[in-house]
């Protein structure tokens, strides 16, 4: 093997030594012994690297196991529960809504029921006002009797004016003269009820008739017409 001279830089020439010269004693290392005392035995030091856990140990093992399962268990149910208890109120809340709905209806038509009957009740009221009104003051007809002539047409020589028993002899004397001055003639018709009459002139004919006039003020407020009472 042939080295290049640019590699042999550190080269130094081998010289042989004298055969005169002492030999150089050879001196022996002593290596350090290893302290026994520091260091344990290596039956100790694999002691402690592998320690089997102890009672306290594993009973330390077992609760942290038993609390965390708990936690999880406790957030789950609570969980669970809050969802259920939403459910039940979101159900409480939609039959209270109808509970309340359908109360508004049972009062509203309890409301409708009571005005109708408090109705009822005013008409019955104004009828027997009305019948004990003509019955004690005949004269109030006669207003009734003047209306219904003027509502005649014109030009009528013969005119009658059927009323009721009870009434024609108070007509008779308190406007007899000016009714026959026109050429009506009174005429007692047991069909027509007190504090009505009934004029008729030709083909024209006038309903003033007691029945006939109360059921136009029951029509009037919007009230489905009733029989008028009779004594």
């Amino acid at each position: 093997m042939i080295i290049p001279k640019e590699e042999l830089t550190h080269f130094h020439r081998w010289q042989a030594g004298s055969f005169d010269a002492k030999p150089v004693p050879v001196v022996e290392v002593q290596t350090p012994a290893p302290d026994t005392h520091d260091a344990p035995p290596a039956d100790v030091q694999s002691n402690q690297e592998f320690k089997l856990p102890t009672a306290e140990d594993i009973e330390r093992m077992h609760e942290e196991a038993r609390n965390s399962g708990y936690q999880a268990g406790f957030a789950e149910g609570q969980a669970a529960g809050e969802k259920q208890a939403r459910e039940i109120a979101e159900a409480q809340a939609q039959q209270f809504s109808s509970l309340i709905g359908n109360l508004k209806n049972a009062v509203a038509n309890l409301e409708q029921t009571a005005a109708d009957q408090l109705l009822a009740l005013a008409i019955e009221i104004a009828a027997q006002v009305t019948r004990s009104a003509i019955t004690l003051k005949p004269e109030l007809l006669l207003p009734v009797i003047r209306e219904a002539v003027s509502a005649l047409p014109m030009h009528h020589a013969h005119v009658v004016l059927r009323l009721n028993p009870g009434d024609i002899e108070h007509v008779r004397a308190a406007a007899g003269e000016q009714l026959a001055q026109i050429g009506t003639q009174l005429i007692e018709d047991i069909s027509v009820a007190q504090g009505g009459c009934l004029l008729q002139a030709g083909s024209s004919e006038v309903d003033a008739t007691i029945e006939t006039r109360w059921k136009r003020v029951l029509e009037a407020i919007g009230t489905e017409p009733q029989e008028w009472l009779k004594p």
